[in-house]
Parts: structure tokens; sequence; C-alpha cells
């Protein structure tokens, strides 16, 4: 099957190429050099144009730098060649054997130059490893999981393509400032074919990620640490970050070694992938992992809303220590890194902290005594008071399996008393979370509760305002925002639910009656047999706890 797609690839070159031989050389050069234009114009306003406007955190996020890059190439293609044809609209005869074979030739560069970018383009948008039976690079059973080369093709264009505005950024064509394609994206053509999108399950992943989702904390370096078995001694090591707006699907963060690298801001640039990762287990618990198979990722706890991830990177292609890696690249997003500061990893790996352990502190800062809200804490998945038929949750995406129908995103507004004889297998049973988790229901209504959420009985727990976090603790300190809510009213009840958007502050809620008449239950999906031991507003812990999620029930 490659060898169809290299026909077909082939075959869009040469027909470029037939075409400018018949228009002639004079008429060949001229879009050549609007082809050339439009290259260079669309690599540098791609990642601005990218960053700025495209990637918000959803799942367009997949598509957009592919497809900003390839219109912004067929734009820029379309305004030069109709602003030549304005101000050149005369061609220069030349003999016809010139024109043809010297037509043809300059088509050919041009039609080159056009598949490539095309090709790069296609190469950053979501879709499976290999096309149509061709993979370039890729990661391999065969080299431990690493990044190697599968196939190349006959005309390379991508690659081709490269290096031809590689040249031009530290040429004719560099930019203003001090960075240019040729130092701050290496192996562009091998990224589009096919890295960027060796992803979980051969290309489902997700391959894009939003800067708003991610922390990128500082590079370090041991010279005495080994990256993978038999490698040279020394090591580098990036943490990052990333919240759930980044995860696939909204579960889950999932990384594969080809969707991270580090290099060196050099003309010949060192590149390298990471050979080691470490993340947290269930508990809290940190571990070291190799990328050692294909089927080795970087991944969350499921229901973690925050996870903290540290690569390992071998330091062999940066041999120079005064030309430390300075770029650091994460599915598809690119950093620039600060010098990198020297570790004993092994040291600071065993005494990794985990998280602060939280007390069951009784003071309160009024005098009084933190509640403990227990009670007021349900593991349970229940939409009541409202029974619900899938085909009325139409504003809801529904998960179904053999278990029961699922709400698993959505907003919408019930009647109360309605769907009270709807059938089993008609009915919504809770809400959808992924295996190993729980969902836990708290009760935050306004005046009965047990949770001074609104600041009704603590005049401290007031001055700290509704502009902060609202969350769950469990023992290691770690804390989890409700993911939903189910707000029950005078005459009906809106439910809301999306795991992959926490609600980040206490106004982002609905805004409970002083009355108290309404009743409000926050809806949050924590990893199974998590200690939940108290609740946190901003950085105070308002109320104690003793519930351990586990066991819940759909009802």
């Amino acid at each position: 099957m490659s060898v169809l797609f290299n026909i077909i690839v082939t075959a869009f070159i040469l027909l470029i190429a037939y075409w400018w031989a018949n228009q002639g050389l004079f008429s060949a050069v001229m879009h050549c050099i609007c082809v050339i234009i439009a290259g260079a114009l669309a690599f540098a306003f791609w990642e601005p144009v990218v960053l700025g406007y495209l990637l918000k955190g959803g799942s367009f996020d997949n598509y957009c730098w592919g497809m900003a890059l390839g219109l912004l190439f067929f734009l820029f293609l379309v305004i030069t060649r109709v602003a030549s044809d304005i101000l050149v609209p005369f061609d220069i005869p030349l003999p016809s054997l010139a024109n043809t074979i010297g037509g043809g030739i300059v088509g050919f560069i041009a039609g080159v130059l056009t598949i490539g970018m095309a090709s790069i383009s296609c190469g950053f948008i979501q879709a499976p490893t290999e096309l149509m039976g061709f993979k370039g690079w890729a990661r391999s059973p065969d080299s431990q999981g690493a990044p190697k080369e599968f196939g190349t093709m006959w005309i390379p264009a991508a690659n081709i393509t490269e290096n031809f505005y590689r040249k031009l950024s530290i040429g004719g064509m560099s930019p203003s400032g001090k960075y240019s394609l040729a130092t701050h994206y290496p192996r562009l053509a091998d990224t589009a074919l096919s890295l960027h999108r060796d992803t979980f399950r051969n290309g489902d992943g997700r391959v894009a990620i939003a800067p708003k989702d991610i922390t990128v904390g500082s590079l370090s370096f041991d010279p005495n640490f080994a990256a993978s078995d038999g490698a040279v001694l020394g090591a580098y090591a990036i943490d990052v970050t990333i919240s759930t707006g980044g995860y696939d699907n909204g579960e889950q963060f999932i990384l594969s070694c080809a969707q991270a690298k580090i290099s060196n801001a050099q003309q010949k640039q060192g590149v390298e992938f990471p050979t080691k990762f470490r993340q947290p287990i269930e508990g809290g618990i940190w571990k070291t992992y190799t990328f050692e198979d294909i089927g080795n990722y970087a991944t969350s706890v499921p229901a973690e809303q925050d996870v903290k991830i540290v690569l390992i990177f071998p330091s062999s292609s940066f041999p120079d220590p005064t030309k430390p890696p300075s770029v650091f690249f994460i599915k598809g997003l690119r950093y620039l890194l600060a010098p990198p500061t020297t570790n004993d990893f092994a040291k600071e790996f065993a005494s990794q902290d985990v998280g602060e352990i939280v007390d069951q502190d009784n003071s309160n800062p009024d005098g009084g005594f933190l509640k403990d809200f227990s009670s007021f804490v349900a593991v349970q998945n229940s939409i009541k008071p409202v029974m619900i038929n899938i085909n009325n949750a139409q504003s809801f995406n529904v998960a179904t399996s053999d278990a029961g129908n699922y709400l698993s995103k959505g907003k919408d507004v019930f009647k109360k008393g309605t769907s009270l004889s709807v059938s089993r297998s008609q009915r919504v049973s809770g809400f959808s979370h992924p295996t190993g988790t729980e969902v836990v229901l708290v009760d935050a209504s306004r005046i009965e509760n047990g949770i001074d959420m609104w600041g009704d009985r603590s005049k401290t727990f007031k001055e700290l305002g509704l502009d902060i976090p609202f969350e769950l603790v469990d023992s290691r300190g770690k804390g989890y925002k409700p993911v939903g809510y189910v707000w029950e009213r005078q005459a009906d009840v809106e439910i809301c639910f999306d795991p992959a958007k926490p609600f980040q502050r206490i106004a982002d809620l609905p805004m409970q009656p002083s009355s108290g008449e309404h009743k409000l239950k926050l809806v949050f999906v924590l990893p199974v047999n998590t200690e939940i031991v108290g609740i946190r507003k901003g950085k105070e812990i308002i109320a104690t706890c003793a519930v351990t999620a586990k066991g819940g029930r759909s009802d």
C-alpha cells in the first residue's frame, strides 16, 4: 500500500510540473516565487495564529495545527498569485524548447514545495500513524519503544521543503528576531511524518494541547544518571503539570515518547526523546517507568484533575555542556528553557514529596470548631430527585453500556415529577465515570448543609470571597474540584456535568438564595479508594471529613 501512496504523491508533483511546462518558463518562475513566498509567510504566521486564536482546549485542537498551516499557505499563495498577475500581466516569449524544459524543471520545484507544504500540514492533523500503508518516523518495538524511521518517500517532498525553508530562515528570509525555523523547530518533517500522530491506539490519542492546560517546569541535569539501561551517563529532566483540559476525552492524560522532545537552538541541533518518566500512581506514590515498549505511556491517575509528570531525556545528543537543550516540545507546543540546574536525580526522586498530609484540624478561625461534614458526603452516583428518560436527555451526551445509561457531558433543566414510569432500559442511571473512579456527591445547599461554602456562619470564610476554588481534599493534600451539580429548585432541577471542565471558582457555581430554599449537590469524580479528609475554600480548610471513595452505587 505504501507504493500506492508514493505513486499518488509523485503523480501530483509530476502533474504540477507538466502544467507549468505547458505554461512556459517565465510563468513557472513567477509561480515558483509565489510558492516560496507563500510558504515562508505561512511558517512565519503559523505558530502565532494557532496559539493566539485557535487553541482553546476543545476537540478542534487536534486539527488546528495542520489546518492553520495549510490554509495560511493557500491564502498567501492566492494573494501572491493575484498580485503577480496584476503587477506583471504579460509573458516573455521564449523558444519552445526552453519554455517546455525550463518550465517543467521550475514547475517540478514548485510542485515539490507545494506537496511538501501539504504533507507537513496533513501530518499535523489527528489521524492514524500509518496512512495508506506509509509510515515515516514512529515508535517501534525493535528500538525498545523509541522513534525510528520506517520508510521514506520516493520524492521526500516534506524533507526537501523543511530543508529549503530551514536554509532560507538563516539566509535571505531570516526573521528580524533571533529565532528561526532552523534553530527552534528541528525535524519538522519527521514530526509531521509521523511522530505528531504517534499516539495512544495508533493515532486515537490527543495530538495537541492548549497552553492554558499545561505548566512546564525548569530543566535539570544530572551528569551521573543513566536515562536508560546501558546508556551513557548524563540525563536531563523536566516536569510538566497538566490540567483536565488537556486530557484525552476529559478522562485521562496520555503521552507517548514521540510527543515530547528537547533540542538545543543550534543550526546543527541535537534532539532527544524521553526514555523514562516518573508519575504518581494510585495512592499518591511516585514511580519511575521506561518508555521501553510502544505500549508504555505517561498517564494520569483516572479522575485526578491535575497531574505532574517528570520526563527524563538522555544527554548524548548534547556533548557540549555549554550548549545544553534550550527548547522543549510537547504535543505541538514549543517552550524556551532557561539553562539547566544540576541535581542528583537519584536523591531527588527518592525524597520526592507527593503532597502535604492534611490533619483534621478542629480549630476554627472564628474560635469555634470546623464541622465534620461526613454526613453530607455520599459516595453515590445519583441524579435524584429526577428520573430521566434518555430520549429526554437530548442536551447530554449519554454513554450506554450493559450496566445502564449514564450522563457523560451536558447541561439541561428537567421538570420535577417527569418520566416517573420510564423503563429500566430507557432510564438514566447516573453520571458516567471511568473505571477505577467513584462519583461523590456533596450537599452544598445554603444554610442547611454542614459546609460553610458561602461564608454564612464564619466571617473569616466570608472574607475569602467567591472568586476562589472549592475542593475536596484527600489525605495527601491533593484537591478535587466539582465537575457538575444537581440544583433542585421549587419547580425543576438543573443538572450540569462535564469532567473535562471542573469549576475553577465558587462564583462559577449556581448562586444560591440566602433563604436556603434551593438544594445544591456538587458532583465530584475521584480515584477509587481516595480518602477524603477535608474541604477547602481557596487555601483554607473549612470543614473536615472521614469518607473513602469506595463502594458507590447507582440509583
